[in-house]
């Protein structure tokens, strides 16, 4: 009773026998839970609503969210998927099935296993064919903003797209480890602290980032991740500090007192903060993201007032944090639940970061610039006199490249004629067959002269196609094959049937290569045109490119034939030809009930 009467109620049914990753939000119902009822209440109060966004974003407030969807299996085999939830952080997760609602699966943060090794928490889904269920999730967080996306995907695909995801974020981090050591080293070389305090920040950053991209949750032992997941106050609040400490040092803020100050309160509320807001009661992630908004605009403000009063270093501070600050910009919206653009890019602190890492270890070597100004004066008068011999040697390249574009036309034209009376050529030969065919009475040979006139034609249509286009290295099937059918369906006779043809047609090939699929579609349609319809019936001809792959499948609904009494044929000798000496391809034929012909090659 419980399944029928809730079931009818259940959002939009997701189709599981699907190829492609599937969103499934905008296919769900979802309440948002202030009261803690269970499930059996939210289904009895009917509180489930239709959800139309690809996310879930309710930032920092802290609710149970319910998840409600539906998949179903049409297929007549098992499916096995997995439901990836796309957010590392979120602390409980609760999976039911609407057909055993007593055992739910818990995963989150706070039910990490010792085999948890992907970014993001998944469930396996298994559904027999011809089934559906209904699926209801619990999500709830109370320490870290709330933002993800549901998705259904592959388990193999998802285990290699979440490796590649692991090994760039690890690429990411270790570019940035070695750009905090580099600053590390620069310090005791030059004992300047700016150097000292951004390798603080960029190792508060790392550890910070370790824990929002999910790697945390993999590599490090559990009694870490439950600690490390109660203070992102502590660490957010490290960031603000660290940063501060380089600010003052690398702009000289002592000389800008009322700057210099700002950063000091800035330090201070910093460290009330860890104080009285790390944890319970007082616990309120708003108030530091908030402190850590305005602190990002004021840095960013104070690199441009210190290089407005000369410090001319100030520009790279500028140039770097510039990107940074976007960054934060975007996470901080994220975590008031604003936008959900870092489902997109949540790398992208690091990628920004890295950035500004490169630009302010450019730093040292500017220093040196500023004090060798005399030198670049001279080095500017070496780069005027450069510049002029650079424009002569421009000058006399422009004109060979005048002469070799003049020889290029020149021999574009050649080729054209080259083709042109290749095409003329063929054309009288087939006028001089078809003045033989007119005194030919004998219809089986009247019936070879056709196939050969056919042949000669799909080889002139390539010739024809290289006129009239401008590419004389590609043929654009689509429109060569269009024509050729046409062709081929005025020179058959079809003794009252009717055979529709279908056609997808989506590639390009070379001239030498088209004429061997013109050769091969000309006999094998002309042999389904003779052979296959007793009545009516469709020829559908498929040819797909994937780079330098090619498919090309040639198929009719036809009664078929024995392969082995037909395998002596002219046409099917050519085709074996073209297809294994020409193409270096691979043929696979069916053609017990019907005939469906697949030839594969590469170019």
């Amino acid at each position: 009773m419980f399944l029928v009467g809730y079931t009818s109620l259940a959002a939009k049914v997701i189709d599981i026998n699907q190829e492609n990753k599937v969103s499934l939000l905008e296919h769900s119902d979802i309440y948002l839970d202030t009261q803690e009822l269970n499930l059996t209440d939210i289904l009895d109060r009917h509180l489930f609503k239709p959800h139309n966004n690809p996310y879930i974003n309710t930032g920092m407030i802290s609710t149970n969210i319910w998840i409600r969807f539906t998949l179903i299996n049409k297929s007549n085999q098992h499916i096995d998927k997995v439901l990836i939830l796309t957010s590392p952080l979120l602390e409980h997760i609760t999976l039911y099935s609407e057909k055993n609602l007593n055992t739910p699966q818990h995963k989150g943060v706070y039910h990490i296993k010792e085999e948890h090794h992907t970014l993001f928490p998944y469930y396996h889904i298994k559904l027999p064919a011809h089934s559906s269920e209904t699926y209801y999730i619990k999500v709830s967080s109370s320490l870290t903003p709330v933002d993800f996306t549901l998705k259904l995907h592959d388990h193999d695909i998802y285990e290699y797209e979440d490796m590649f995801q692991q090994l760039t974020d690890i690429l990411l981090i270790g570019f940035v480890l070695a750009l905090m050591l580099y600053s590390f080293i620069l310090y005791f070389y030059t004992k300047d602290k700016s150097y000292l305090y951004y390798s603080f920040y960029l190792f508060a950053l790392i550890y910070q980032q370790f824990t929002y991209l999910g790697l945390t949750q993999i590599y490090f032992p559990l009694s870490f991740i439950n600690i490390d997941m109660k203070i992102p106050v502590i660490k957010v609040n490290l960031l603000v500090i660290t940063a501060a400490l380089f600010a003052m040092q690398f702009l000289k803020t002592k000389q800008l007192k009322k700057i210099h100050k700002i950063y000091q309160y800035f330090i201070a509320i910093s460290l009330l903060e860890i104080l009285f807001l790390s944890s319970s009661p007082f616990y309120n992630l708003y108030i530091v993201i908030f402190t850590g908004a305005l602190f990002i605009f004021f840095n960013l403000s104070a690199g441009v007032i210190a290089y407005r009063n000369g410090n001319k270093q100030a520009r790279l501070f500028i140039v770097g944090f510039s990107i940074v600050c976007f960054s934060y910009f975007l996470i901080i919206l994220d975590a008031i639940g604003i936008t959900s653009i870092m489902q997109e890019y949540q790398n992208i602190l690091m990628f920004g970061t890295a950035f500004e890492a490169l630009i302010l270890s450019l730093a040292f070597a500017d220093r040196y610039i500023i004090l060798q100004k005399e030198k670049v004066r001279v080095d500017a008068r070496i780069l005027r006199e450069s510049t002029q011999r650079t424009n002569m040697v421009k000058s006399e390249v422009i004109k060979k490249t005048q002469a070799l574009n003049s020889a290029l036309e020149t021999k574009e034209l050649l080729l054209k004629e080259v083709h042109h009376r290749v095409k003329n050529n063929l054309q009288i030969i087939l006028s001089m067959i078809r003045l033989q065919q007119d005194e030919i009475e004998d219809e089986a040979i009247n019936e070879k002269f056709i196939d050969l006139q056919n042949r000669i034609n799909a080889i002139s249509k390539t010739y024809n196609m290289l006129l009239i286009k401008d590419n004389l290295e590609e043929i654009d099937m689509y429109e060569y094959i269009d024509s050729l059918l046409l062709d081929i369906k005025e020179t058959i006779h079809h003794n009252g049937q009717t055979v529709k043809i279908e056609t997808d047609i989506d590639a390009k090939i070379p001239l030498r290569e088209s004429v061997y699929i013109g050769l091969i579609i000309n006999e094998l349609v002309t042999n389904a045109y003779k052979y296959a319809f007793d009545n009516n019936g469709i020829i559908s001809i498929s040819l797909k490119q994937d780079n330098n792959q090619y498919e090309l499948q040639i198929k009719d609904n036809g009664k078929g034939y024995n392969a082995k009494e037909k395998q002596e044929s002219l046409g099917l000798k050519l085709i074996h030809t073209l297809v294994y000496d020409q193409l270096d391809g691979t043929l696979e034929k069916d053609t017990v009930h019907h005939t469906h012909y697949t030839i594969r090659f590469t170019l």
